[in-house]
């Protein structure tokens, strides 16, 4: 039965070992190093196989699987390697050079020189007896091992507490493995004792993946858990099923019929009653330090609800999570690209648009895998939130625009009344200032034509209308608009070109706004005004109006753009509000600015040309 057994055991070594490096290729292939791992897992599948293959395919393949034991050798050499890298120990090239050429060479002699031969030994037909070369094999395995020990043991001296815990975690696995190892030295050492520890060599690559990639790769931690819990919960059952079968029942001993599966099936049903808070305690053993309650996703999501705008999110699960893990942690939420983050300490970068949220983990490389597993839960719980204020957001801007809509219709129809009204009076004004002294004539006509300027601006603002798009220079536009104004000075960078999709009769009615007002804040000062225009990495489009005038009153600046708010006291303050209308009909922007040199400056934004 031992035999069968350790048969049984060797080949789920093998398996284990060439399915977990697929599953590295597959799913870990960026993690450092990993790589080398891979080839060390291929490495123990090869040196199982030399162990195996005349068990598995006879005598005829004695003369080449006896060969094969000399790879040992360069699977050490590539644990080295796989050491180096992970600690991020520097090395000098030509020393692991040296290594890899001389555990080569020593692989190469085992295949001219046979390392050993197969004998049967405690009841197993073929078992591996190394000769001379052999225990030259064994000696360069054995030795490049211990140095990689070595470089784990150096390293943890100087590392920090998450990445101690990984060599150390390491150092165990590869211990287990050579203890494991160790039972096919028993005959060849006068041991006259079973092969016990390679019974156990199949827990071997497991235990090596997870100590290693537990800190790297989430996903490993997740098949432990569901891996540990299925195993306690076939241990339990097993149990009940071992104590039930022992008691003397009533009905007679289940030795077999039905009185056996009546047995089985209640101990399953037990086991199944189980399964949650079994699965609570793998959680708790595979990710210590996660400590959850069964009601923390509901929590999260109850506090995060409340928030209307992405910065009280980010301020909510700044809370929430620094709460959890009694840790500072950097949260971010914003709409659009990935946010870039300066903090050293782990970070939470929510981002998204449409409906599409992601959280990315930023600086958790050395987080424990409980903690690391809470911010992963948490990241998706906050993903969902942003997706929430996004929509409330939307909604908020719909029935802003609904209403600013609403709003305008009811003015359009009221400039309407109130311009027809006000022409009739102001035509016979103007009609009886004709007798007037021409003092008191000019200054009728001053005031006359102002009060007809803000019929003519309320219309315009409030009516609805749309822009006709064509391909528009804006450069020439600009020069075309100052050619009117002799006291504003154009930059001399203007570019030649500056391609835009707008209406050019609504781009001119802009320049002019702008000119009049920075004409009327400068009174007369002898080139006080300048345009200037630029274009950034990403295509927009920035042209400045600047003057030097007596500036913007600190308590107009966050209404400037509103209707009937003006820097001059003869404006009638609907021309920055009309020019904000214009640009953000052409998907652009115009804000108050400041630029060296100048007291005022509005700056104008628009989107490149398609």
């Amino acid at each position: 039965m031992l035999p069968v057994a350790l048969h049984a055991a060797l080949l789920a070594a093998f398996v284990e070992s060439l399915g977990l490096a697929g599953l590295l290729l597959w799913r870990a292939r960026r993690v450092t190093g990993v790589a080398y791992l891979v080839l060390f897992l291929a490495g123990v599948a090869v040196w199982v196989a030399t162990c195996e293959l005349p068990s598995w395919f006879g005598p005829d393949v004695i003369p080449v699987s006896a060969r094969l034991v000399g790879v040992s050798a360069l699977t050490s050499a590539v644990f080295l390697h796989f050491v180096l890298v992970l600690c991020g120990t520097k090395y000098p090239a030509r020393l692991l050079s040296g290594v890899y050429l001389f555990s080569g060479a020593v692989a190469l002699a085992a295949l001219v020189v046979a390392p050993g031969r197969y004998e049967a030994w405690a009841g197993i037909d073929y078992f591996f007896m190394p000769n001379s070369m052999g225990w030259v094999v064994g000696a360069v395995w054995a030795g490049l091992a211990l140095a990689g020990h070595a470089v784990m043991f150096l390293s943890w001296l100087h590392a920090p507490g998450p990445q101690r815990r990984r060599l150390v975690a390491m150092c165990l696995a590869s211990s287990w493995g050579a203890l494991c190892m160790a039972g096919y030295g028993f005959p060849a050492l006068g041991i006259d004792l079973y092969p016990y520890p390679l019974l156990f060599l199949p827990a071997y690559p497991l235990i090596l993946v997870y100590g290693i990639l537990r800190y790297q790769l989430m996903i490993v931690n997740a098949w432990a858990r569901r891996a540990l819990a299925w195993t306690l919960l076939a241990g339990l059952g097993s149990t009940l099923i071992a104590g039930l079968a022992a008691l003397p029942l009533p009905f007679g001993g289940p030795n077999s019929g039905w009185r056996l599966w009546a047995i089985a099936v209640v101990a399953l049903l037990f086991s199944g009653l189980l399964l949650d808070p079994i699965r609570r305690l793998a959680t708790r053993i595979v990710y210590p330090g996660a400590h959850l309650a069964d009601d923390s996703v509901a929590h999260w999501r109850a506090e995060l609800r409340s928030a209307q705008s992405f910065a009280e999110l980010a301020a909510a699960a700044r809370r929430q999570i620094t709460d959890q893990l009694r840790a500072p942690i950097t949260v971010i939420v914003e709409c659009g690209a990935r946010p870039e983050t300066a903090e050293g300490g782990p970070a939470l970068l929510c981002h998204g648009s449409d409906g599409e949220w992601r959280t990315d983990l930023v600086g958790w490389d050395a987080a424990p895998p409980g903690p690391l597993h809470v911010a992963q839960l948490f990241g998706t719980v906050l993903a969902d939130a942003a997706e929430r204020v996004e929509q409330v957001i939307i909604s908020a801007h719909r029935e802003r625009d609904r209403q600013q809509q609403q709003r305008l219709a009811e003015l359009g129809a009221l400039a309407a009344t109130v311009a027809h009204d006000i022409r009739n009076p102001l035509n016979i004004i103007a009609m009886a200032a004709a007798d007037a002294p021409p003092p008191l004539r000019r200054e009728i006509a001053i005031q006359t034509t102002r009060i007809a300027q803000l019929a003519s601006d309320l219309l315009d603002y409030a009516k609805s209308w749309q822009i006709d798009r064509c391909r528009v220079n804006l450069s020439d536009q600009i020069r075309a608009a100052v050619a009117r104004f002799p006291e504003i000075a154009i930059d001399p960078g203007l570019p030649d070109e500056l391609a835009i999709e707008g209406d050019p009769r609504r781009l001119g009615q802009i320049f002019a706004n702008l000119f009049e007002n920075a004409r009327a804040a400068t009174s007369g000062t002898p080139a006080p005004i300048a345009v200037a225009a630029d274009r950034d990495a990403d295509g927009v489009i920035a042209v400045h109006v600047c003057d030097r005038g007596c500036g913007v009153p600190e308590e107009i600046r966050g209404t400037l753009f509103q209707p009937f708010v003006s820097r001059s006291e003869n404006g009638t303050g609907l021309g920055l509000a009309i020019v904000a209308k214009i640009m953000a009909a052409h998907d652009g922007s115009v804000a108050l600015t400041e630029r060296p040199g100048w007291t005022t400056c509005f700056t104008l934004q628009f989107p490149p040309a398609a």
